[in-house]
């Protein structure tokens, strides 16, 4: 699980610099790194030292900040569900399935708390990964992996999800059942190496402007495109709203995983 020490240490490890070219760089003494990075939470200026002078990305900052800050409680799932199956929302998820919208509501770490069929239609499979996303993801159960036959693009989805989770997991890192999913994530291969890839520093909390998912339809096998947006429910910051539209190939045809 992400914590201040380990994560302070990659991005200077990514960066290339020794602990010694780090005081340097942010005029913290290196014995006063090296507690850091061994646990020692120091006061925040310090903290937007580090950002600075790591070149930092608003992610990455974000991300240092949360982990400097106490850990968030996370609601259970079921308070989730009870909290957006709301009248108005079950309506408005069944018109989305009329003009053709995909639509899934979440919390952070990508359990699904409702979603309208053209959400299942486009994941199947959902069922025997827990109806969470990044397990249907990196699921290593025999014949219960469509994400690998879904996703012309696995690898790049996986490293999406991957970056998100690592948000949330940084937030949510005392929570039972953050770390209960790392648990049963990092058995699998891929995710323990898409986990640590690129010293293991990218953290994403939304998709790129215009960024599309290039994906297979399950019943006819034709690929297709979309432009999912996603952001946080008006009312709470533990439910993120996932919202797409199909619309006509444009991306690379990828060969399909075994």
């Amino acid at each position: 699980m992400p914590n201040l020490g380990s994560w302070i240490r990659h991005v200077r490890e990514d960066r290339g610099l020794t602990r010694q070219q780090a005081a340097v760089r942010t005029d913290i003494s290196q014995a006063y790194i090296i507690k850091i990075e061994s646990g020692y939470i120091p006061a925040r200026e310090m903290i937007e030292r580090f950002i600075t002078s790591y070149g930092m990305n608003p992610m990455q900052a974000r991300h240092t900040r949360e982990l400097w800050e106490p850990p968030t409680s996370l609601p259970s799932v079921e308070e989730l569900r009870e909290r957006i199956n709301t009248p108005s929302r079950i309506d408005a998820l069944a018109h989305m399935d009329r003009i053709g919208m995909i639509c899934v509501y979440t919390d952070p770490l990508w359990n699904v708390l409702s979603a309208n069929e053209s959400f299942y239609r486009t994941l199947p499979g959902l069922a025997c990964a827990h109806n969470n996303v990044a397990v249907w993801l990196f699921s290593a159960r025999k014949n219960c992996r469509p994400a690998t036959k879904i996703a012309l693009q696995w690898e790049q989805e996986a490293r999406f999800h991957t970056a998100v989770l690592r948000g949330a997991f940084g937030l949510y890192r005392t929570s039972p059942r953050a770390r209960e999913l790392f648990d049963h994530l990092k058995r699998d291969r891929d995710f323990h190496r898409v986990w640590g890839s690129g010293s293991g520093i990218h953290v994403a909390y939304a998709r790129q402007p215009n960024e599309l998912t290039h994906l297979r339809d399950p019943a006819t096998g034709e690929p297709y495109s979309i432009s999912i947006d996603i952001s946080d429910v008006a009312d709470t910051h533990d439910i993120r709203v996932c919202q797409a539209f199909r619309q006509p190939h444009s991306g690379p045809l990828e060969p399909l995983r075994q």
